[in-house]
């Protein structure tokens, strides 16, 4: 058995091959189910290594998950907590894509039709597993709680990065809740060096009473090193970072999931 890890093919790989693109979409006329028949010519395989590592080239079951890859309008960021997210410079793929399944067999006959497949560098692909898993982990926060209250704080964060202790903090995380009246929000900082957790403390702070109370109050601000930082928190926070945020075309704000 040769496995289609072994011939080649990672979490990662770019191929570029004419592929169907079907969707189900409510008939305008029928008001029923329908399928909306499409193509794309431009692919990255999502299923993971250790999946890929266990299924041989000639097998003909649909289960390796394909993502479109679009090249028109990409982000400026890499967009990890986005729902966009770079493989490249100018390629990137959306959250609420089809994902199609092709069997290994498939993959293999698309590699033998020419010099048509590539993988993203090494820093991209661990940057692309995690955004896998994070769009799938991560909460929905509402949108009137982001319109007001997010863009705000990731206004306020920006304004105050250029402090000498703001250099200090590789990312500041937020969190929401909806349940009391004004919303309340935590802020958390991550640092490289646990001696910068007072001062940042104190500069997260000020961040906090920047807020206007009518938006929201900050009930927690806390900093600590990324190993001090669990799986749990990362997945239900928001990076307040305004290129961070998930907008919508021609909003005057960030909608959304994060």
């Amino acid at each position: 058995m040769t496995s289609l890890y072994e011939a080649g093919w990672h979490q990662g790989s770019i191929v570029e091959a004419d592929l169907p693109l079907d969707v189900i979409v409510l008939g305008t006329v029928s008001g029923l189910p329908e399928r909306c028949e499409g193509e794309h010519g431009l692919w990255v395989v999502a299923s993971q290594d250790c999946d890929l590592d266990q299924r041989d080239i000639d097998d003909g079951t649909p289960c390796v998950e394909l993502r479109p890859v679009f090249v028109e309008d990409p982000p400026t960021d890499w967009g990890i907590r986005s729902s966009r997210c770079l493989l490249t410079e100018a390629e990137y793929v959306v959250s609420t894509s089809p994902r199609p399944l092709v069997s290994p067999a498939v993959l293999m006959a698309l590699l033998r039709q020419g010099d048509n497949r590539r993988t993203i560098d090494d820093i991209r692909r661990p940057a692309f597993t995690k955004w896998l898993g994070l769009r799938y982990d991560r909460p929905a926060v509402p949108p009137e709680l982001l319109l007001p209250l997010a863009r705000r704080i990731a206004d306020v964060v920006a304004q105050r990065r250029h402090r000498p202790v703001a250099q200090r903090v590789r990312d500041v995380l937020m969190q929401f809740d909806d349940s009391t009246e004004p919303v309340q929000f935590a802020l958390i900082a991550v640092l490289d060096d646990p001696a910068d957790e007072a001062n940042v403390r104190e500069w997260l702070e000020q961040i906090g009473r920047a807020i206007p109370s009518a938006l929201g109050v900050a009930y927690r601000i806390d900093a600590a090193t990324s190993t001090g930082i669990s799986l749990q928190l990362i997945q239900s926070s928001f990076a307040a970072d305004i290129t961070q945020l998930t907008w919508r075309p021609g909003s005057p704000g960030p909608q959304g999931a994060v």
